[in-house]
């Protein structure tokens, strides 16, 4: 019996620059993907009439609707599925992209003992990169991630530069705990207004990731990285504001931020909508520097903290075969 073990990294988003459709950076950004927290799973044909999961009840329900829609488009056999560790939803970390890939992933080299070279082929499976398409390629090749945006209208032929991050770089993680960002109807619903930022203000995000964020990242300066990381992100968030509240979709994440700056820190920026932000590091000793200078709560919002490696690399896939199915007795 074959048994799939696959882990993925997160990813964080910084925000999308919303173009016309069939215009340059539809749907395009930057992003990065991280280390940690991540999906570990571990999945197993079984011969049952039905799909046996360990998992909570969310990630349950999660895994049954994205093995519902790969059933859609090819024949699986009831699997075994364990969840080893999990990344929570609609935090801004890409958690539904990334379980939805690994299964997709897991699924095709179990019943076709190879995986597609092409991550669009997967994500089609599990009905992902509906706008992004930073965590596809993220899932499959890591790094920093720079998605022009499906210019000609095709969400799956489209071009994702990739620079490895510097590896002592890190980013810093906070959220307020039980606390979600915008997701599913709601922002089905926004985007289904056809809302689009003026050119100007495109144009600005174009450069600023030409001639100031893509360099940083390729020729280790951090302190460029950091400041024009900043200011992309407040510049996205501004355009985001009237749907989620402000520049930073939680008024807790509004007054740390304040609170760092000042304290010196720079680099800010939410993921997708929030209510993550993320604070890039120099150096681990930076990033517990950094996590020193942030309080346990604001006002009633407790606080999640924790500290990534960058992940340069796609998700780690192994496949092995138990000793009945080598035949050994």
């Amino acid at each position: 019996m074959t048994q799939i073990d696959i882990t993925t990294g997160s990813r964080l988003h910084f925000g999308l620059i919303c173009n016309k459709p069939h215009s340059p950076w539809r749907f395009g950004g930057i992003g990065v993907m991280l280390r940690q927290p991540a999906w570990r799973l571990s999945v197993t044909p079984i011969t049952a009439d039905t799909d046996t999961i360990d998992a909570g009840v969310d990630v349950v329900s999660r895994i049954r609707d994205f093995l519902a829609c790969i059933r859609s488009h090819q024949n699986v056999t009831s699997l075994h599925i364990e969840v080893l560790q999990d990344l929570a939803f609609h935090t801004g970390l890409g958690s539904g992209t990334q379980l939805g890939l690994a299964l997709s992933a897991a699924i095709e080299v179990m019943t076709h003992r190879r995986l597609q070279e092409d991550p669009f082929q997967l994500a089609q499976l599990a009905d992902r990169a509906e706008r992004s398409a930073i965590g596809t390629i993220g899932f499959a090749r890591g790094g920093f991630l720079v998605d022009h945006g499906e210019s000609q209208g095709d969400s799956l032929n489209r071009r994702v530069d990739r620079i490895a991050v510097p590896d002592d770089w890190r980013f810093v993680l906070v959220h307020p705990v039980d606390s979600q960002g915008l997701s599913g109807e709601k922002e089905r619903a926004f985007f289904g207004q056809r809302v689009h930022m003026p050119q100007i203000l495109i144009d600005d995000l174009g450069q600023q990731i030409r001639t100031q964020i893509t360099p940083a990242v390729r020729e280790n300066r951090f302190e460029q990285f950091a400041a024009s990381l900043e200011n992309y992100g407040r510049t996205v968030g501004a355009f985001y504001a009237g749907e989620q509240g402000g520049v930073f979709a939680h008024p807790a994440m509004t007054q740390l931020v304040s609170h760092l700056r000042a304290n010196g820190i720079c680099g800010m920026a939410q993921s997708s909508w929030g209510p993550l932000i993320a604070i890039p590091a120099a150096s681990q000793d930076h990033a517990e520097q950094i996590v020193q200078l942030i309080p346990d709560a604001i006002d009633d919002s407790r606080l999640s903290v924790s500290v990534s490696e960058p992940l340069n690399t796609g998700a780690t896939i192994r496949s092995t075969v138990d000793d009945a199915a080598r035949g050994v007795v």
